[in-house]
């Protein structure tokens, strides 16, 4: 190093410096996973779950137009949720809204699975997906009645096209992350 002070015994004037070296905290070291990254792709299949997913949307859209019409019908204006009173028309139009915001509690998990479960089986997510939509326009059909127990042919479809999709979805996610085996 050379140093342009006074006392220095070089002619040069060129001071230079060195950075301190910053220690750095020590780490731990990492065990060595037996895990390999995996790459995936979407396939054109993908496609049809897709088309599952946006048909979901446009089940919700209808159910919601209906909902609209029996607000206009029945007379229940907005900010109210349900119809007061126990008249055949207030039933009609609570089982109606009922079945729409039933369909909208299940929504987002399901959607979430069938595109989860898409991933490494889309045909089959896809189909699942259709089969709980037409389960669910059974049901809606059924609950608009105002009878409730009309609901249940279509709830049963969508109920265990619900179940099957959590179960499958779960064992893809496990056996994805190397729990199961090979």
């Amino acid at each position: 190093m050379q140093c342009a002070c006074p006392s220095s015994r070089s002619s040069s004037s060129v001071l230079l410096l060195h950075r301190p070296r910053v220690l750095q905290p020590a780490r731990a070291r990492q065990p060595r996973a037996n895990i390999l990254p995996r790459a995936f792709a979407v396939t054109p299949q993908y496609g049809y779950v897709a088309a599952s997913v946006a048909f979901s949307a446009a089940l919700i859209q209808w159910q919601a137009i209906r909902v609209g019409f029996a607000r206009r019908q029945y007379g229940v204006l907005y900010p109210q949720v349900y119809a007061e009173g126990k008249d055949e028309q207030a039933q009609k139009f609570n089982c109606m809204q009922r079945a729409h915001q039933n369909t909208l509690e299940t929504l987002p998990a399901l959607l979430a699975m069938e595109c989860l479960l898409g991933l490494q089986h889309p045909l089959y997510a896809a189909a699942l997906g259709m089969i709980w939509n037409i389960g669910r326009i059974i049901y809606t059909f059924g609950y608009s009645t105002g009878d409730p127990n009309k609901r249940l042919p279509g709830i049963a479809i969508a109920g265990l096209t619900y179940l099957v999709m959590i179960v499958s979805t779960g064992a893809t996610g496990v056996k994805a992350a190397g729990l199961l085996g090979q």
